[in-house]
């Protein structure tokens, strides 16, 4: 499979979402969006200081997406990814790993030294990430409060 990694803007929204859609509203995650609700969230990912957002695309087929965005801390440069994604139907087939590759490579050459990103641990993608590299911080905490 040859695939190349683009960089995504407004132009892909429609795209971004179906992705969204395709990737989060299956098992393990089962995202329900309202269509104002994930236009909204896209938007912010979009405007967000500092975005970077990447896409697979195999031919001219967008298979998988990474929204982030690039932040400073005094101890380097880090990409957050808020999204991580790649189509059902190409997961387990080595895209993933390749997506995440490019994006390292990507990183390297902007100076940019880390990711970050938030996962489930009973997810099957907190085992993906484990096997592509990433660790957890023990003495991170993820906190949330909700009032509802």
């Amino acid at each position: 499979m040859k695939t190349v990694l683009r960089e995504l803007g407004i132009i892909q929204i429609e795209e971004i979402k179906t992705m969204i859609r395709s990737i989060f509203s299956e098992e393990p995650w089962n995202d329900i969006w309202t269509e104002p609700q994930l236009h909204q969230y896209v938007l912010e990912l979009m405007h967000n200081s500092n975005p970077l957002l990447l896409g697979l695309y195999e031919e001219e087929n967008l298979i998988g997406i990474s929204l982030g965005r690039i932040k400073h801390w005094c101890g380097g440069t880090e990409y957050w990814i808020d999204e991580f994604g790649v189509l059902p139907e190409k997961q387990r087939q080595g895209a993933g790993s390749e997506f995440l590759k490019g994006i390292k490579d990507l990183l390297t050459k902007r100076g940019i030294g880390g990711i970050v990103l938030l996962t489930e641990r009973t997810a099957p993608a907190y085992q993906f990430y484990r096997k592509s590299g990433f660790q957890e911080k023990e003495e991170w905490a993820f906190l949330t409060y909700e009032d509802r």
